[in-house]
Parts: C-alpha cells; structure tokens; sequence
C-alpha cells in the first residue's frame, strides 16, 4: 500500500471534521451537511478512519490545529464523483409554491 499526499482524501477538494461535546448533534448536523452535498451533484465519504486517527494521534491533531478538548465525531470527504451510476433513482423537479 502506498501512503502519499491522498492516502486519506484521495484527492478530494473538501474534508470537513465534525466535532462537538453532544455525540448524537454532531451526527445528525453531520447527516445534514451530507445531505445537501448529494442534492447538489456532489459525492460524500464518512471517513470513520481519519476520524479514529484524529482521536488517537496527538500528531496528526497537532498538524491540523485541532486542541484536545475537541471530539472529533465523524470525517465528510466531499467532492465531484468520478463515476455516474446508471440506475440511481430518478428525482423530479421540486414544485415550489409561492404563499
């Protein structure tokens, strides 16, 4: 295995750390954000390995400016797919009414 520049991000333009004290906020804020990345085209990756080597590595959380009182909850790797799948579900147009 080669470990160089995209070992963990595989060259991804976005990583967001999600952190917080509240384990269950910072998830569903997580779920959120993966959400609206995937409405508008883009591709998401929870990387549950970076997130353990954050948790586990003073060097790595010393690089990144990450103080220890912050729990890094989970890892969003974002950026353009490479690939198009066939047989993803077909999403209509919204119909926006204005009141």
């Amino acid at each position: 295995m080669k470990i160089d520049d995209n070992f963990f991000f595989k060259g991804a333009p976005i990583v967001i750390v999600v952190m917080g004290n509240d384990k269950v906020s910072a998830s569903l804020a997580a779920e959120n954000m993966a959400f609206m990345a995937e409405a508008n085209g883009l591709g998401v990756l929870f990387s549950g390995f970076f997130t353990m080597s954050l948790k586990m590595s003073g060097k790595i959380r010393k690089i990144i400016g990450i103080s220890k009182k912050l729990k890094p909850v989970t890892t969003l790797v974002i950026g353009y797919p490479a690939v198009k799948y066939r047989r993803t579900s077909h999403r209509n147009s919204p119909v926006v009414i204005k009141a």
